[in-house]
């Protein structure tokens, strides 16, 4: 008898499993009965679920878009009576214009937490692509109501796996996370091709008192560049303008766009193969051998510090060259860099121009945003992805162990002559101030860089 209520119980078993499979599969149609997908083949991203707690910036997040240059464009869009919609991360609200005329407003239920790496990008960007459901391969999450706006960057429902069970409330990848009704209506209002204002500012007293005394009359430093240009990050106030919208070729200085749209497009843990076609450049600074397989966060070492060009055409290659640097230029439209041109991922040919102006606003964007990069470029060293083999490789951005850098890149080309942007930290009134100082067309930037900041030193009590 035995034998027969194995039987029994192993078909009774069956059942059992069975049915819990049915139940499973009726609970994940339900979820997605109204979901039809739009796009074939499905489309998949990378939606990493970091430990957010490992990539804090301490100096916390602050508006990317300045507010004038929101506010103007703004303006212009409800004059042309278009239709748009405006994210502000501050007030976590979405709003939707519709002719120029105010519509309807929507909770943000998260965005990528403040100071990480997936804090989500601020700038002028449009509805790239529309799924009524989208799969991300990295986080295996469905994402329902996915409107594309900047590279990985959607704004969604709420998240869930394919076992239906939604994701926490701590998980995000820097996306725009809204309820699934609310993100229902904003799918069926957006359009492709629609303007999505995302900004994090917010009005407030001014904090800061000027660097430059009212009416003061002082001589400029006298240094060896075509172009300088210092500029209070915090106020926008310009302290020292020399050629600051001239139009020049920038040499490296491309590769703190390279950097930051890696950070934003490409799993930073990707891996490639460096191949011959990669190291055609004539200057390699960072001898990589063909064959060799790295990281794409790994690669950001030489390329931020000893300006690699094998390192910046190998991060391109990942998602293909020519897409890449028309990303970089789709960035700097973001960012309002209306006089900038991007041609290659390393600065290598003459068409790379742009204005020290639209640098700073880059430069403004990386230290709010992405201030790894920085941190990498003068020689500080992360362990996210495991060993890494550039890890204490020595940087040639000058002043790096100046304890008031805070970011830097130069570069170098016979067209563009010496080039340098940088971040600085100084006291002014008890209080920190973030300098932007930069050169263009410099036969001497280490000297030109010195001499502007004893001139700083010396005329506007800026200390440490």
């Amino acid at each position: 008898m035995k034998p027969r209520y194995i039987y029994f119980g192993v078909i009774i078993l069956l059942f059992i499993l069975l049915g819990a499979s049915v139940a499973v599969g009726l609970k994940l149609w339900v979820k997605n009965k109204e979901l039809i997908r739009e796009n074939t083949p499905q489309t998949k991203i990378y939606y990493p679920s970091y430990n957010q707690n490992t990539f804090i910036n301490d100096d916390g997040g602050k508006n990317g878009i300045d507010g004038q240059s929101f506010s103007d464009k703004r303006e212009e869009l409800v004059r042309n009576q278009q239709s748009f919609a405006t994210v502000d991360l501050k007030e976590m609200e979405i709003v939707l214009y519709e002719e120029g005329e105010e519509k309807e407003n929507y909770p943000i239920l998260s965005k990528g937490r403040e100071g990480s790496w997936w804090e989500t990008p601020t700038g002028f960007y449009a509805a790239l692509t529309k799924e009524t459901n989208h799969f991300s391969s990295i986080g295996k999450v469905w994402m329902p109501w996915s409107i594309q706006f900047y590279g990985n960057f959607f704004i969604h429902g709420w998240p869930y796996y394919e076992n239906g069970e939604p994701v926490s409330q701590s998980y995000s990848g820097g996306c725009i996370r809204l309820s699934d009704e609310s993100a229902e209506s904003v799918f069926k209002f957006v359009e492709k091709g629609m303007p999505i204002l995302v900004y994090d500012f917010e009005e407030k007293p001014v904090l800061f008192s000027r660097i430059i005394p009212e009416q003061s009359v002082l001589r400029p430093p006298v240094i060896s560049a075509e172009a300088a240009m210092v500029s209070d990050l915090d106020t926008g106030e310009v302290v020292l303008n020399k050629e600051t919208d001239a139009v020049r070729p920038v040499a490296s200085l491309v590769k703190l766009m390279t950097a930051t749209v890696a950070s934003e497009l490409i799993y930073l843990e990707r891996g490639v193969i460096i191949t011959p076609n990669m190291l055609t450049d004539v200057v390699q600074s960072y001898p990589l051998e063909s064959g060799g397989y790295y990281k794409i966060f790994d690669l950001l070492y030489p390329l931020l510090r000893q300006s690699s060009n094998g390192a910046g055409r190998a991060i391109a290659s990942a998602i293909n060259e020519k897409y890449f640097v028309y990303q970089m230029n789709e960035k700097a439209k973001s960012l309002d860099m209306t006089n900038t041109e991007f041609v290659d991922p390393s600065g290598v040919e003459s068409g790379n121009i742009s204005t020290l102006r639209d640098l700073s606003k880059l430069a403004k964007y990386i230290l709010e945003k992405r201030k790894f990069i920085f941190d990498i470029s003068k020689g500080e060293d992360y362990a996210v992805f495991g060993p890494n083999v550039f890890s204490g490789i020595k940087t040639f951005n000058e002043f790096s162990d100046d304890p008031r850098l805070v970011g830097v890149k130069n570069g170098e080309s016979s067209t563009a002559g010496k080039t340098y942007a940088s971040v600085w930290d100084f006291r002014k009134d008890g209080k920190d101030r973030h300098l932007f100082i930069g050169v263009l067309g410099s036969s001497d930037r280490m000297t030109d860089i010195q001499t502007i900041l004893d001139w700083l030193e010396n005329n506007f009590g800026l200390n440490t």
